[in-house]
C-alpha cells in the first residue's frame, strides 16, 4: 500500500512539473511588457493571406491569440493589405468571412466590421471593399488606395501612368487640405503595392510609384505620416530591407523607383520623412532567413501616444521587433479622449455585401470544419 502511495505521489509531483514548465513556456510568450503602456488608440495590421486552404486564417487566429493574451486591448480597426484567396481565383468575400470569424474567436465581444479591406492585385472589385480615398477615423485619418488605383505590373499597362498621377493629384488634394486647416492628427496610408524599389521593379512592378512617393514625402514635413504597403511575400524581393518584417523611419533612406527606364539600378536613394513598413504577411513568404532578414509570418500593431507612435511585429512565437517613432505634432487632449471610429467608411455596396454574407456564410463554416477534419 505504501508502495502505491508513493508510486502516485510521484506520478502526482511529475505532472505538477510538467504544468509548471508548460505555463512557464506560455509566460514566457505572453508577457513580453509591450502593451503595458496605455495607448489611446491601437491598430493591427497584416496582408496577403493566399493560402489554398483555411491555413492563413488560421494563422490570423492563432498569431492575434498570441498578441491578445499579451495585453493587446480590442484593437480599433485591423487594416488589411489585400490578397486574400487563391482557392476561388480573386473572390475575396470568403476569406474576409474566415478573417471575421477568426477575430470573434479572439475577441468575443469585437466588431467584424472593424476589419478594413484594402484591394491586391489578387482581387476582383467587391462589394465589401472600400473605395480608395480619405477618411475620417476620429484619432486619426486614413487613406485607403485599393489596386485598381495603384496597379501592379505598372510598365505593362497603358493606362497605368495616367492612374498613378490621378491617385497622387488625389492624396496631394487631401493632404494639402490638412495642412491648410491645421488639422494636425497622424494620416495612414495603407496599400497593396508598396514605393520602394526592388527586383519585381526590374519587370515594371511599381514603375511609377514616385509619383506618389514625392507627394507624400512632401506632406510629411508638415504631418505625421504612417505608410503601409503588402504584396512582396512571395520571394525574396525585401530581404535588403529585412524580408518579411521591415520597418523604416524618418530619416531613413529609402529606394524610389526611378520611372525612365527598367533596371536592378532604376531608382533614387531618398530620405523618408514619414515611417514605412509592411502590414505582416499571414500566408506564406519565400523571404530568406538570415542574420538581416526573416520569412517569419507576422501580424503588425501600431500603438498612439501622446508623443510617439510604437509599432509592434508578433508571429506565433510572441513578440519579434518593437520600433518607436517620435511624432511632430503632440496629440491633444481633446484627441487622446475622442473614441477611434470605423463608421465613415462606406463598402461599395453595403446591401450586396450584407446579402453575400447571408449566403456564404454558412458555407464558408461548414468549409472550414471539413477543412479541420481532414487536417487541412
Amino acid at each position: 500500500m505504501k508502495q502505491k502511495a508513493k508510486q502516485i505521489s510521484a506520478a502526482l509531483l511529475a505532472l505538477l512539473l510538467s504544468l509548471t514548465i508548460v505555463f512557464t513556456a506560455v509566460a514566457a510568450v505572453s508577457q513580453s511588457g509591450a502593451f503595458a503602456e496605455k495607448a489611446y488608440t491601437n491598430l493591427v495590421t497584416f496582408s496577403d493571406c493566399q493560402t489554398y486552404g483555411p491555413g492563413a486564417f488560421n494563422n490570423f487566429g492563432k498569431i492575434l491569440r498570441v498578441m491578445h493574451d499579451d495585453g493587446l486591448p480590442e484593437p480599433d480597426a485591423l487594416l488589411v493589405g489585400g490578397d486574400y484567396s487563391r482557392l476561388l481565383n480573386d473572390y475575396a468575400s470568403p476569406a474576409i468571412i474566415q478573417l471575421r470569424d477568426q477575430y470573434k474567436s479572439v475577441y468575443e465581444n469585437g466588431n467584424p466590421d472593424d476589419i478594413i479591406t484594402a484591394q491586391g492585385n489578387h482581387d476582383s472589385r467587391i462589394p465589401a471593399f472600400y473605395p480608395t480615398g480619405m477618411y475620417d477615423m476620429g484619432t486619426y485619418c486614413f487613406y485607403l488606395i485599393n489596386e485598381d488605383d495603384y496597379p501592379w505590373l505598372q510598365f505593362l499597362r497603358t493606362q497605368a501612368k495616367k492612374t498613378v498621377k490621378k491617385t497622387a493629384k488625389n492624396i496631394k488634394n487631401a493632404l494639402d487640405a490638412m495642412i491648410a486647416a491645421g488639422d494636425n492628427r497622424p494620416v495612414i496610408f495603407i496599400t497593396h503595392v508598396p514605393l520602394h524599389h526592388t527586383t519585381r521593379t526590374f519587370g515594371g512592378d511599381n514603375y511609377y510609384a514616385s509619383y506618389i512617393f514625392d507627394v507624400i514625402n512632401e506632406a510629411a514635413k508638415s504631418l505625421d505620416i504612417i505608410f503601409l504597403f503588402a504584396h512582396n511575400h512571395s520571394g525574396d524581393f525585401d530581404d535588403y530591407i529585412g524580408g518579411s518584417v521591415n520597418f523604416m523611419a524618418p530619416g531613413d533612406t529609402v529606394r524610389i523607383p526611378v520611372a525612365k527606364k527598367l533596371g536592378n539600378n532604376s531608382y533614387t536613394e531618398e530620405t523618408l520623412n514619414f515611417t514605412y513598413t509592411n502590414c505582416g504577411y499571414i500566408g506564406y513568404t519565400r523571404n530568406h532567413n538570415t542574420e538581416t532578414s526573416t520569412n517569419a509570418l507576422t501580424l503588425g500593431a501600431i500603438r498612439f501616444f501622446e508623443n510617439k507612435f510604437v509599432f509592434l511585429k508578433y508571429s506565433e512565437d510572441g513578440l519579434l521587433c518593437q520600433n518607436e517613432v517620435q511624432r511632430i505634432h503632440p496629440a491633444s487632449a481633446s484627441e487622446m479622449e475622442t473614441d477611434p471610429t470605423t463608421s465613415a467608411l462606406k463598402r461599395n455596396c453595403e446591401d450586396i455585401w450584407s446579402f453575400e454574407k447571408k449566403i456564404l456564410e454558412p458555407i464558408v463554416r461548414f468549409y472550414v470544419k471539413i477543412c479541420a477534419l481532414l487536417g487541412i
